[in-house]
């Protein structure tokens, strides 16, 4: 694919970024080689601490990878610079601690890091309930303070949810609308189906089409395309919608039948990593403005 990608882009002079996503289990030497040329970003899925990330990722004999995982995943970090990768797990009710999940990533040498809320019906276990958020909010206020304290000491790092740009950040299109699932990008199966997105895969109703056959269904991505902050009753007095832009349809879609709705529990999240997010960059910035003042106030007492 990559490959043919490249002449592709000769052909109409374009420049496609490639991504991968990997559990790590098959990288070696050659597979890291053809990463680090070809790919933009790359995705290393690794759930947190040991007993964390073997309890969900379990080998078939029932033993767990992270053992075998991670020496391959700082491997590859570092091969990059700690740029262009993401560490990225996933927190449910098994870890509500989650803090600790990327404290940890951070102690294992990982700059770039991610760490995203399980989204499952009720009935299963290990998904999150409305009754965790005040657990979860705890925590998201437990890392950002964290972060500060790590960054003024200069071992920072990020964290893909704190990362918000308040002076620039995408464009009005993007905040309106969000991922671009339906109408910029599309999910193929390895059978050549076309859907919105991944999550979408295998629901009849959002099959659009097929590689052979082209786009068959085009009111499909007419309604993703009309699919936006203003259309979505619970995001239109939102302070932070235009940072999360509506959430993801698939949740919504998933907990209430419709993309053009929420999922209430993806909400309170958003708003409160919105929240720590600019929190950060407050304290960073009061910080840098008393070190300056500090530094003026010892030139001029020098001067005098």
């Amino acid at each position: 694919l990559v490959a043919y990608g490249r002449e592709q882009e000769k052909l109409y002079d374009k420049h496609f970024r490639f991504t991968v996503t990997t559990n790590g289990v098959l990288l070696n030497d050659e597979i890291q080689e053809f990463i680090n040329k070809e790919m933009d970003n790359v995705v290393l899925s690794l759930d947190g601490r040991k007993e964390i990330n073997d309890q969900m990722r379990p080998f078939r004999n029932g033993k767990g990878s992270y053992d075998l995982i991670v020496p391959k995943f700082q491997k590859l970090a570092d091969s990059r610079g700690q740029e262009r990768y993401y560490i990225r797990g996933t927190f449910t009710r098994n870890n509500l601690d989650f803090s600790e999940d990327i404290l940890h990533f951070a102690d294992l040498g990982f700059k770039q890091m991610s760490i995203e809320p399980v989204v499952g019906d009720e009935t299963d276990p290990y998904a999150i309930r409305e009754e965790d958020l005040p657990k979860i909010m705890e925590e998201y206020d437990k890392l950002a303070k964290i972060m500060i304290q790590r960054e003024q000491e200069g071992k920072g790092f990020n964290f893909f949810h704190f990362m918000i740009d308040l002076d620039g950040g995408p464009c009005l299109a993007k905040r309106l609308s969000g991922c671009g699932s339906g109408t910029e990008y599309l999910a193929v199966t390895p059978w050549g189906d076309l859907y919105p997105c991944h999550q979408f895969v295998g629901q009849e109703e959002f099959l659009m089409g097929n590689v052979d056959e082209g786009i068959k269904r085009p009111e499909i991505a007419d309604d993703f395309r009309s699919c936006n902050v203003y259309s979505k009753e619970k995001c239109r007095n939102c302070f932070a919608k235009f940072y999360c832009s509506g959430g993801c349809m698939a949740n919504a879609y998933n907990f209430h039948g419709t993309i053009h709705d929420t999922y209430e529990i993806g909400c309170e999240m958003q708003r409160k990593r919105v929240e720590c997010a600019i929190m950060i960059k407050a304290a960073l910035a009061d910080a840098e403005a008393m070190r300056e003042n500090a530094g003026k106030e010892v030139s001029e007492h020098e001067d005098e």
